[in-house]
Formats: C-alpha cells, sequence, structure tokens
C-alpha cells in the first residue's frame, strides 16, 4: 500500500478540524487521470464544504478538500489518449458526464450530473488526485499562478464576459472586491473598459484593489454603500451588481442597482446556510434581472488561460504556504486578511 500526504477532514467545523496526515495513494480507473500536485489555491468553496454547507454531496469520511490545483500527470488510465505522463496540467473544476443535452452544447456547468473536485470526490490537498480525463487542461507556466485561475477567474470571466456582456462605459459594483473572483473582476470589467466600485474593510485592501484598477472603493464599516454609490453615478445607480456574499448583501444589491439592471449572485460567503430575506416589491418595480452562475465551461476556461498567459489578466498572489500549514490558510482566509488569492505549495 502506498501513501500520501493529504489535508482533510472528519468532521464539520473550522479550520481546526483540518488534519494533515498520511492517507492511501488514490487509484484511477481506465478514463482517468492521476495528478501529482503541485500548488492548490484556497477558496472560500473549500471553506463551505469544511462547516458542512454542502453535506448532501459529501460521500464520506475523511474527505479530502479543495478545488483549484496544478501538477503534473503522474499515471494515465489504459483508455486515456488527450495527455501523457509528465505533461503539465490544471484542473477544470466541474465533473460532467459529457453525454447530457448541456454537456453537448457547450455548458458542462448546467450538467444534469454536475459535481465538483473536492466537494463530490477527493479534492487537491494532497501530493496526488485522481480525476476524470475530462476534468484536465494542459498549461505551460508558473504552477503557483496557474492553480489559482479555475474557480475564481473562470466564476468573473463566466459571469462577466457571458452572463451580463459587459460593455465600454457601464458601471458595475463587486462585492468582496478584495477575494480571489472580486480581484479577477475588477481586472475583467477594466479589459471591457467599464467604471468599477468595490467595497472593503481596510485601507490597505483599497489602496491595493485601487492599484488593479478599480475606480471607487469605499471602506464599508465607515462609508454608507448606498450613498457613495449613488453620488458615483449620478443618483442612477449601477448597471451590474457581483454579489458573492448573498445573505449579508443582496438587499442592497437591488438598491444599488439601476433599473432595468443586472445582479449576479455567484455565493453566499463561508456559511452553512444560505437562506436570505429580499424585497420582492424593490425588484420587480425597478425591473431588475437576477443571474445566478456557477462556475463557467471548458471553452471559458482556456480563454481565461490564453488571457492569463496574454499579460492580460494577472492572478493577485496574497500568500504562499505550505499544505502542513493548510489551517493558518484557512484561518486568513476566513478572517478576510488577504487581497487576492492563498495558495498551497505541496510538491
Amino acid at each position: 500500500m502506498m501513501i500520501m500526504k493529504a489535508a482533510f477532514i472528519r468532521k464539520y467545523g473550522g479550520p481546526e478540524v483540518i488534519e494533515f496526515d498520511n492517507v492511501e495513494d488514490p487509484q484511477i480507473d481506465a478514463n482517468s487521470v492521476l495528478v501529482r500536485v503541485k500548488a492548490a489555491s484556497v477558496n472560500s468553496l473549500d471553506a463551505v464544504v469544511r462547516v458542512g454547507g454542502y453535506k448532501q454531496f459529501v460521500k464520506k469520511f475523511p474527505h479530502i478538500l479543495g478545488v483549484d490545483f496544478s501538477g503534473t500527470i503522474e499515471k494515465v488510465g489504459e483508455k486515456v489518449n488527450t495527455v501523457t505522463e509528465g505533461q503539465r496540467v490544471i484542473g477544470f473544476p466541474i465533473l460532467h458526464d459529457n453525454s447530457c443535452e448541456y454537456c453537448k452544447e457547450g455548458y458542462e456547468n448546467l450538467c444534469k450530473s454536475f459535481g465538483v473536485i473536492g466537494r463530490d470526490i477527493n479534492g487537491s490537498y494532497a501530493e496526488l488526485i485522481s480525476i476524470p480525463k475530462e476534468n484536465v487542461i494542459p498549461f505551460d507556466w508558473d504552477y503557483i499562478q496557474a492553480s489559482t485561475i479555475q474557480l475564481s477567474l473562470l466564476t468573473a470571466w463566466h459571469a462577466l464576459a457571458k452572463r451580463v456582456q459587459l460593455r465600454e462605459g457601464m458601471n458595475i459594483f463587486i462585492w468582496g472586491g478584495s477575494g480571489g473572483v472580486g480581484t479577477f473582476a475588477i481586472q475583467i470589467a477594466k479589459l471591457f473598459k467599464a467604471n468599477v466600485i468595490t467595497a472593503t474593510s481596510e485601507e490597505w485592501k483599497a489602496k491595493k484593489l485601487k492599484e488593479i484598477g478599480a475606480d471607487l472603493v469605499i471602506n464599508y464599516k465607515e462609508q454608507d454603500v448606498l450613498s457613495k454609490v449613488m453620488d458615483f453615478t449620478n443618483g442612477r445607480g449601477v448597471d451590474v451588481v457581483i454579489d458573492s456574499l448573498g445573505p449579508d448583501t443582496l438587499n442592497t444589491s437591488i438598491k444599488i442597482t439601476r433599473k432595468g439592471g443586472d445582479i449576479i449572485v455567484l455565493g453566499v460567503g463561508i456559511k452553512e446556510s444560505d437562506l436570505t430575506p429580499i424585497n420582492l416589491r424593490n425588484l420587480y418595480i425597478k425591473y431588475i434581472r437576477v443571474h445566478g452562475t456557477v462556475i463557467g465551461t471548458k471553452k471559458d476556461l482556456k480563454q481565461v488561460i490564453d488571457l492569463v498567459k496574454e499579460g492580460k489578466i494577472k492572478p493577485v498572489i496574497d500568500s504562499v504556504f505550505s499544505l502542513k500549514d493548510v489551517r493558518e490558510a484557512h484561518k486568513k482566509l476566513e478572517k478576510g486578511e488577504r487581497v487576492g488569492k492563498i495558495v498551497l505549495a505541496i510538491n
């Protein structure tokens, strides 16, 4: 029996429930690949799994966390001919069947058998990961940077380029600007020459967000978000809101959105529950469109890989931890003490 190091949970709770220890090496079947993980970035989704927000999907304990990763192909199944041993790959986070009506149209994120690496199967906080051959895409640049794009950049790109088709001169408000999705969303919005407003809690974060490209950064602890947004937009409101916090922010999102505007809901923060009351009257009186969106498609991921390679979007790396220090990485994530992505260096 071969063993590897991994970070996993045996119960739900705070960062303290994450264990770092030996586990058995994963096995592959004829249509799977074994990847030696070089780096894995830390996402809010990992923390939601950890606190029990996805209990219905976690099959058994111990459960290895982690969605994003970059690494090299260690071994391929006998029916795999799309990648070869030693090749650099990143993961496509969505588990899909490739046969349903949505997959056939290129919308893997709507697959009837939809699943997520690190939620429905063991994830990337490990020296090795076994996944279907459809879930790896070759790349040829830095492992640390490559590990940051699969969930955060893919989600931000699909939301802004595909769900609402952002255009020059539009005003956009981004909740959680200092997070992984937020720092990528700011850069994407500037690619489309939009005006970017975001909110954060501390001045050092605000400074970095302005360097990334934000036109206005609101300190939501000291300033009123509604009045600041209305001042900036001359009382009109923003065209688009990216809301990754949900229960805490959705009603404010409705207030700051212009008539006929769009709200994109793509997360609920690190919470076990996603329930929230909303003011429906404000929603329909203002003709606001609310879009739900989950990650993105494989085509989207290939597009953002090109954008990063061309230097049009740059991953913002806040910090890099070793895998054994994963608890500290999760503490930093939960406290919001970062701008950009937190990464685990593994091999």
